[in-house]
């Protein structure tokens, strides 16, 4: 949960400006630039809100902050609130509702105009979204179960159970009796500290291990196979949790790639889309959208290749490529002109090398006779 709410909250998160030939820029000076980049509210700073909302949709698949207006359709903060204590439910409208049951205080009724949310996609039967914890119960109690067990057999030094039989014949029928020696025997043998010591045993009495041992119920690949089983349920490689068993240097960056392309990225335009629907509404000329690019950067063998064939291509600048390596840009004459390839010529002078030839040349002025 760490892993997917901390990735959502440090990608950088614009809010852009689209321009009439289909581009778009970073708009700064837009009233919500700051409130989604900086500060949604007066105690969280954009990162740990993020962090919080993309928290409580990793665990119930719904997440919700109230939308606090300034006046008309200005937004001055967004309030996170905890999803156990909002039902969503579909208003006479037709537009979503939300009912909201503070921890002190009456419950209050939350319009659609006033929440920023996001739901999953599998509902529940109540129109509620199920939780993966909920869905996926079943596997999760088997990791919690095995998690237990492995607990208990190494406080016990990796003993299983047994019995301590006396000769045929010979018992011991006093239950004080029989209740101190099972206690004096789990003191002198159980533990990691007693892993290894020597029993006496007295009277004829015999230790006989019963069940298997922890190599033969193959603990230790059933541990593993957990950790798979639950990355799984929220689309996480687990090399990316500690589990490298399946992971190779020639496998390993395109499974963080993956990680982005089919986990993050479905995730992002949840969010973008959410926020264009709840806090810019009509405002068509505006949009909020994640960064990316610094997540599906390759090695520094791969990014120069790219940017190689990006800078001969014609399909980005110098100045462009710097700004994507984190460095600033520079002044100098064609470092934010197109190239293309002919030894890096710029492609602005190769258009006038064209266009001088298709122009008709001038007849030289014939010389004065004497």
């Amino acid at each position: 949960m760490n892993l997917l709410a901390q990735t959502f909250a440090s990608l950088p998160l614009h809010v852009y400006r689209e321009l009439g030939d289909g581009g778009k820029e970073i708009d700064k000076k837009h009233p919500r630039y700051k409130l989604l980049h900086d500060r949604p509210n007066e105690w969280q700073t954009s990162f740990e809100w993020r962090e919080m909302m993309a928290g409580h949709f990793a665990l119930r698949n719904r997440a919700y902050s109230e939308i606090v207006s300034s006046g008309g359709s200005a937004v001055a903060s967004l309030i996170p609130l905890h999803p156990d204590r909002v039902r969503p439910f579909r208003a006479p409208d037709g537009r979503m509702a939300f009912e909201y049951h503070p921890q002190n205080g009456p419950s209050r009724v939350i319009l659609q105009s006033e929440m920023h949310f996001l739901h999953g996609v599998a509902l529940g039967t109540d129109g509620v979204p199920l939780s993966p914890v909920t869905a996926c119960r079943e596997a999760i109690g088997l990791s919690l179960a095995a998690e237990e067990h492995s607990a208990r057999l190494f406080g016990n030094g990796t003993r299983l159970g047994g019995v301590l039989k006396f000769p045929v014949g010979k018992t011991m029928k006093d239950d004080p009796a029989r209740a101190a020696l099972l206690k004096s025997w789990k003191k002198a043998q159980s533990g990691l500290s007693n892993v290894g010591k020597t029993a006496i045993l007295e009277d004829g009495l015999e230790w006989q291990e019963l069940g298997m041992s922890s190599l033969d119920a193959q603990l230790l690949e059933a541990r593993t196979f957990q950790i798979s089983d639950i990355t799984r349920i929220w689309g996480i490689p687990a090399h990316l949790v500690g589990d490298l068993s399946r992971s190779t240097n020639n496998n390993i960056e395109h499974q963080g790639i993956e990680f982005v392309t089919h986990t993050i990225r479905p995730g992002a335009i949840r969010w973008e889309q959410a926020i264009k629907r709840d806090i810019f509404g009509d405002d068509e000329e505006h949009c909020a959208e994640f960064n990316l690019e610094g997540l599906m950067r390759g090695d520094a063998a791969a990014r120069s290749a790219y940017y190689a064939s990006a800078l001969q291509n014609g399909y980005k600048t110098r100045n462009e490529v710097r700004r994507l390596e984190n460095d600033n840009p520079s002044s100098d004459d064609g470092m934010d002109s197109f190239s293309i390839q002919s030894n890096m010529t710029l492609i602005d002078f190769l258009q006038q090398i064209a266009k001088a030839s298709t122009q008709p040349k001038q007849a030289a002025p014939a010389d004065n006779q004497a």
